[in-house]
């Protein structure tokens, strides 16, 4: 009876050293995965038109130049300021021809946020009578962040935002392959889960 007493009293604590090694290997690999994963929820805020905010453009506003010169995810907002005017959500051909008739969505409050909730094409144009022909519009393509990027599915990518990725120029684009950090994070607990359990079986092999 001493014997077997004297074996579980060495048992127990070796157990518990092998829980503290479990966790802590397995600790970094979680928070790489929480790490990667916060960039893309978080997001950034876009003011459009900068200081100047939303209006027909003069010599130093160039809304194509801004977009050109900005990378837009998914998960970041476009901010629109703006007085005695509107914004107006379009489809490509609607874009193209400066056509307000029939806009998917429209806002008028003069503080207005879109989300960029998918990858593809947003058109914006504004919808008091031509200022959208003086080069009062936007066009920006969202792209999937890295930390999110997945395979593609067979069909469009869905919108939850104004307007559909079925409408012209609103279609599902910008996908990417999936990610390799979910896999290299699966992999380190693969072996941190195996050397684990290497250890705990030297350990009660010595106490025999």
């Amino acid at each position: 009876m001493a014997a077997a007493s004297g074996t579980g009293s060495r048992v127990l604590p070796a157990l518990a050293l092998i829980g503290v090694v479990f966790v802590v290997l397995l600790a970094p690999g979680v928070a790489a995965d929480e790490a990667a994963a916060a960039p893309a929820a978080a997001g950034l805020e876009f003011r459009v038109g900068g200081p100047r905010g939303w209006r027909v453009p003069d010599a130093n506003t160039s809304y194509g130049w801004w977009a050109m010169n900005n990378r837009f995810h998914v998960g970041d907002h476009l901010y629109f300021k703006y007085a005695h005017d509107s914004v107006l959500v379009v489809d490509r051909e609607a874009f193209d021809a400066c056509n307000t008739i029939e806009p998917l969505a429209a806002f008028t409050d003069g503080a207005t946020t879109v989300r960029l909730d998918r990858p593809g094409f947003f058109c914006f144009i504004s919808g008091e009578p031509g200022h959208c022909e003086e080069g009062q519009r936007l066009i920006v393509r969202v792209m999937v962040h890295p930390a999110l990027a997945a395979v593609p599915g067979p069909g469009p990518v869905a919108a939850s935002g104004p307007g559909s990725s079925t409408q012209p120029g609103h279609g599902g684009g910008g996908g990417a392959s999936s990610s390799g950090a979910a896999t290299a994070v699966a992999a380190a607990n693969g072996v941190a889960i195996a050397a684990a359990m290497a250890m705990l079986v030297g350990l009660l092999l010595m106490q025999q």
